[in-house]
């Protein structure tokens, strides 16, 4: 029992002796730390030659981007073929031609967009592997992929095309100008059918409007991107608009800055600029306008969301006409025209709604006059730079989708004739009352008609040299409404006998027969109201007008550039 005692204690003794000895304890750490930096060797080597392995494939991405961008109608096989004589194990190589823009508003992944026809660059993207000696350990394989990418771009920018949508005017009806125009501006306007054609045929240079303006602002000379921000009210716009016309224009101008005009315009707003300003938008902007296409535009883009009555007086054969005007935003605040590279930003015409509550002078001799209401409706028309072309000459595709048109005969909920939010509801209208004819005592004559016409498909339209130098819109959309609007929805109209007091419904011919014969010469007469009316305002339904002020394709001679 003793001889254990002692024994227990003399381990004790040995594990303390060995617990404050020291010696050899560098050693046990060296052999820890030794493993240790033997393992970071190991992978310092293998992330050493994934590194050189990249540098190595992005020389050979850099060098083939710049042979793509060097000829870009075969960029792919120039890009291959470079890539591969610098490197030999390249696993895969994308090339993707396009337009380079340089903006430095866009972030630097944006600035290359994948585009056909007329490119200045080229985006190659390659991936190689890069061996692996220690790591295949750990990861179980011999090599890791890795992937580069460089866009290379030829000099001079990318080329760039100024176009509008909506204009189509070609002749005026002075009292519906003056009435629209009076409603707009916020005051009388009374110009002449003269002074109307100097501003239809003037044009002005929307780089002198652009730096005129910038002038009268304050604005720093050159700095379109802070001009384009400024918000400026209407009269200051024709003001400056007045002093850069030509005499004729000037004059008109002149009658109508002295309207209140004090809507807010954000120039912006008129004018979208895709281009980068420092990087020549003033030879961008050099192009001409119609002085009455600038006017019209920008009380439209100043006026939106307001509704206007308009007093277009009484025309042929009619005891009354009341008109109502609801002029919508541009969609995603569109602008009017755009300087542009690419496909963005698409263009649209406004949103607009006309009201129309025509009264015959008057009916049959038994019947009171009638009374027909009509809703015109015109969506937006959109536009977007489909491809530019620089030889043999300037020229430009466009693409190009009309908005959905409707018209219809019928009661509206006029409180909602401004909310472009929701649809409006068109419920059969009572046309004439019946006092006392073929044995009815007593009834109303109800109609309504309903059309609605819409291309759901984007549409190409070509501009030659010679289309943008004669300045002339093209016209795309549906001919749904050819034969007019209203005398279109009269030959759709589904009338009605009413029984008042009851609710029995039945046709009588005699009696309908007789109130279409009424109808139907209001056709022609409101149609020559609606249709100069819809002009003025840039739309007509199911149609778009498209127009290409100009064409600018930079010199891109030179040796392309690695860009970011």
């Amino acid at each position: 029992m003793r001889s254990d005692v002692n024994g227990s204690n003399g381990l004790r003794r040995v594990i303390r002796r060995l617990g404050r000895n020291r010696r050899g304890g560098v050693t046990i750490m060296s052999a820890a730390f030794g493993a240790l930096i033997c393992v970071s060797a190991a992978l310092a080597v293998d992330v050493g030659m994934v590194v050189l392995k990249g540098r190595e494939l992005q020389g050979a991405v850099d060098l083939s981007a710049l042979a793509a961008a060097g000829s870009l109608q075969h960029a792919e096989a120039a890009a291959q073929a470079t890539a591969r004589a610098n490197l030999a194990d390249i696993a895969t190589l994308s090339v993707q031609t396009g337009v380079y823009t340089p903006d430095p508003r866009l972030k630097p992944s944006q600035r290359f967009l994948a585009a056909e026809g007329q490119v200045n660059a080229a985006q190659v993207t390659a991936t190689a592997p890069a061996p692996l000696f220690f790591g295949r350990v750990v990861l179980g394989r011999d090599a890791v992929s890795i992937t580069k990418q460089a866009t290379a771009a030829r000099p001079g920018g990318a080329p760039t095309a100024l176009f509008s949508i909506g204009s189509r005017l070609g002749s005026v009806d002075g009292g519906l100008a003056n009435s629209l125009l009076s409603g707009l501006l916020g005051g009388r306007v009374s110009l002449t059918l003269m002074d109307y054609r100097s501003l239809l045929d003037a044009q002005v240079s929307l780089l002198q409007f652009s730096d005129a303006l910038a002038a009268d602002l304050g604005v720093t000379a050159g700095d379109y991107d802070a001009l384009l921000k400024h918000e400026v009210e209407t009269g200051r716009v024709l003001r400056v608009l007045e002093r850069i016309a030509g005499a004729g224009p000037s004059s008109a101008l002149s009658k109508l800055t002295v309207a209140p005009a004090d809507a807010g315009l954000k120039l912006g707003d008129l004018i979208g600029v895709e281009a980068d300003a420092r990087q020549g938008l003033r030879e961008r902007l050099n192009a001409q306008v119609s002085v009455f296409d600038l006017l019209m535009a920008s009380l439209q883009t100043a006026n939106k969301e307001r509704q206007l009555a308009l007093d277009v007086g009484a025309r042929l054969g009619l005891a009354d006409l009341d008109v109502m005007l609801a002029i919508g935003e541009r969609p995603n605040r569109s602008p009017w025209l755009t300087v542009t590279s690419r496909g963005e930003p698409i263009i649209r015409t406004v949103q607009t709604r006309l009201y129309l509550e025509a009264t015959t002078a008057k009916g049959l001799s038994d019947l009171t006059a009638i009374k027909l209401p009509v809703l015109i409706e015109a969506a937006s028309a959109q536009a977007r730079l489909k491809q530019i072309d620089c030889s043999p000459g300037p020229g430009a595709t466009l693409e190009v989708k009309t908005g959905v048109a409707r018209a219809a005969i019928g009661a509206i909920d006029k409180t909602k004739l401004r909310d472009f939010k929701s649809k409006l509801t068109v419920t059969p209208a009572p046309l004439v009352s019946v006092l006392g004819l073929l044995g009815i005592k007593a009834a109303n004559v109800t109609g309504r008609a309903d059309i609605e016409a819409a291309d759901p498909h984007w549409r190409q339209v070509r501009f030659t040299a010679v289309d943008i130098a004669a300045g002339e819109p093209k016209t795309v959309g549906s001919k749904q409404f050819g034969q007019g609007v209203i005398a279109s929805l009269l030959t759709k109209l589904d009338l009605k006998v009413e029984l008042l007091g009851g609710l029995i419904s039945l046709p009588v011919s005699e009696l309908l027969a007789s109130v279409r014969g009424l109808l139907t010469p209001l056709g022609p007469v409101l149609d020559g109201v609606v249709q100069p009316l819809l002009e003025l305002l840039g739309v007509r339904l199911g149609e778009a007008d498209l127009r290409v002020h100009g064409v600018r394709c930079p010199n891109q001679e030179g040796a392309p550039q690695l860009v970011g």
